[in-house]
């Protein structure tokens, strides 16, 4: 949060696979809200073979021009995830191809230190679509909760 009291917020999507980040996408940077709304498409291509070995690692991060841009929080969609509702997400988007599947995640802010610990966020984030051949994050909002 930047001294006036708001958040140059924008998102980094992360295509992951066996803990390795394999592509990233970001939004634009959204000046001056806490409230952000992007209406932006994430779009990675995935290969139908490969769409159940991957998943998703979502950061909102505050953008600072002089010195180093801030994770407000993270949110993890794939089969690998420990959250049970990413998992969820995930299975249900692979049920139903070619059709948009909408969840809200909590993001969950990570503390620095020998033993980080999550610590909800007063934040959601969504939705997502899952398509074939490619996958697609879109309408990405901030909600207080």
């Amino acid at each position: 949060m930047d001294l006036t009291g708001f958040s140059d917020p924008y998102v980094k999507a992360s295509l992951i696979s066996k803990g390795r980040h394999l592509k990233k996408r970001k939004t634009s940077i959204k000046k001056n809200t806490l409230n952000p709304t992007y209406n932006e498409a994430l779009v990675f291509d995935v290969a139908p073979e490969s769409v159940e070995n991957v998943g998703l690692s979502i950061a909102v991060v505050d953008y600072d021009c002089i010195g180093h841009n801030k994770v407000i929080g993270v949110c993890r969609v794939g089969p690998d995830t420990a959250d049970p509702h990413g998992r969820e997400h995930w299975a249900e988007m692979l049920a139903n191809p070619r059709k948009p599947v909408e969840h809200w995640h909590q993001l969950v802010e990570v503390s620095r230190g020998p033993t980080p610990t999550p610590d909800k966020h007063p934040c959601t984030l969504g939705p997502f679509i899952h398509a074939t051949n490619a996958l697609h994050v879109y309408e990405l909002q901030s909600q207080a909760s």
